[in-house]
């Protein structure tokens, strides 16, 4: 009977009955760490300053803090806000199956309203995990056919995840979150294009994370969605043809939320595969960046089409693969703080990146999106010519991040700006399911300085 239903009144169903205490430990656990993760990827953000522009243009006071600085905002504020600057590094989790970041689409919308509502973490937890599955079903059934149709996936997800997200929190009955649902289909809005200007482009995810929690919130108060929105309009404008069977396979049994990528390297994720590629090589015959002659490096066709072959910023520098493994090369690491205008004017950078070339590989189309690696063809000075090839960046769930490298990445990047609080906040992170609120955490993500 439920397939003979419209999506969005499944999708309410569903939501409505996620609890917490139902759902398995490696669910609530996979909630915690990548909490902690989102926290580093905003940390990130503020520390290239892309919190600025957004608290001068919305001002005002509230009880939600704007994380890692030493503004707080009302709710809708804090939304845009915090979402927008946890994508704004491009340094959050993802999955390959849909082309788009679900961390920075609900979690900082979740957290606010959970913060507001005086939630605990237990209801945050299963409000998250809601948010996920709503993202990744309706995720891979309209991928690759968004992207190519020039959306943006993380930005029209965005708006129904938050929406089942803040359904939870907002304990709607089943009718109630399929409308809210239904609504926040019309909220999301983003292009793929924007992505290679990271100042701005952000700010269509933080945009479309408030559209959902505002179709939440309107559908609470009454307002109805149309039920088949999602096979008659949603797929029809993002997808063309999608399969319903994808949305609702296994729901409520199967959990996504574990099985997405976490990162360790900056900039666009398709630069992730070329990195660890190129950095595998120099570590299995002992090179150095001045041993390297040239080097080739084969990708699939969508990752080259993000491409910025010739960065003239920082921003552009995050989508050039040949900067990322330069900087993983000659730094030590590819992380965000080496995407600057400093190190791409830096001309040892230079001088390595000019030995780069990229381009795509039509063998690689083959496996993608469950295979989205690289290949690499090095030519040494001394002129051995070596090879070395992946079939997918670190931190898939085939090769997942341990939660040691996750709490190294938040000591890195929001050390500095937490100071004595960082120890506390990641242990709060890290025990999201057990905290009987979230006003502590909370005051703690408020640091002293901005």
């Amino acid at each position: 009977m439920a397939e003979s239903l419209p999506l969005a009144v499944v999708l309410g169903r569903f939501v409505a009955g996620v609890q917490a205490e139902h759902l398995p430990e490696e669910a609530r656990q996979a909630v915690s760490l990548r909490m902690l993760d989102t926290l580093a990827a905003a940390a990130s953000g503020v520390q290239q300053g892309a919190e600025r522009g957004l608290l001068g243009l919305l001002p005002g006071d509230g009880p939600i803090a704007v994380w890692g600085t030493a503004a707080r905002r009302g709710l809708r504020d804090a939304v845009i806000i915090n979402s927008a600057v946890s994508h704004s590094a491009y340094f959050e989790d993802g999955c390959r199956y849909t082309g788009g970041h679900p961390s920075s689409a609900l979690i900082p919308a979740a957290f606010a309203l959970a913060c507001e509502r005086g939630s605990s973490g237990a209801e945050l937890v299963a409000a998250i995990v809601a948010g996920y599955e709503v993202f990744l079903r309706l995720g891979r059934a309209i991928y690759p056919s968004t992207v190519q149709r020039g959306f943006q996936s993380t930005a029209i997800l965005a708006a129904p995840a938050t929406a089942a997200a803040a359904s939870v929190l907002l304990r709607l009955p089943a009718e109630r979150a399929a409308h809210a649902i239904a609504i926040a289909c019309s909220h999301g809005a983003g292009l793929k294009e924007a992505l290679k200007n990271a100042g701005s482009q952000p700010l269509q995810v933080g945009r479309s994370s408030e559209g959902g929690l505002l179709s939440a919130l309107y559908a609470a108060q009454g307002a109805d969605g149309v039920p088949d929105v999602i096979e008659r309009g949603f797929f029809k404008a993002y997808a063309g043809t999608a399969s319903a069977d994808i949305v609702t396979r296994g729901l409520g049994l199967q959990w996504g939320i574990g099985n997405t990528y976490l990162k360790m390297h900056g900039g666009c994720r398709g630069n992730h595969a070329p990195v660890d590629a190129a950095a595998g090589l120099m570590r299995e015959h002992g090179l150095a960046p001045r041993d390297i002659a040239s080097m080739d490096v084969r990708v699939d066709t969508v990752t080259l089409a993000a491409e910025v072959a010739e960065p003239a910023n920082a921003d552009q520098a995050k989508f050039s693969i040949a900067f990322s493994i330069a900087a993983k090369l000659l730094k030590g690491d590819a992380m965000p703080r080496r995407y600057t205008d400093a190190a791409l004017a830096d001309p040892e950078m230079r001088a390595l990146m000019a030995r780069i070339r990229v381009r795509a590989d039509a063998a690689l189309d083959e496996g993608y999106p469950d295979q989205r690696g690289a290949m690499i063809g090095a030519r040494t000075v001394d002129g051995r010519e070596l090879d070395y090839a992946l079939d997918r960046a670190l931190g898939e769930p085939e090769q997942p991040y341990a939660q040691a490298d996750i709490e190294r990445k938040f000591d890195l990047t929001a050390g500095a700006l937490y100071g004595p609080s960082a120890g506390r906040i990641k242990d709060m992170a890290m025990s999201l399911p057990a905290l009987p609120g979230l006003t502590p955490l909370n005051d703690l993500l408020q640091a002293s300085h901005s």
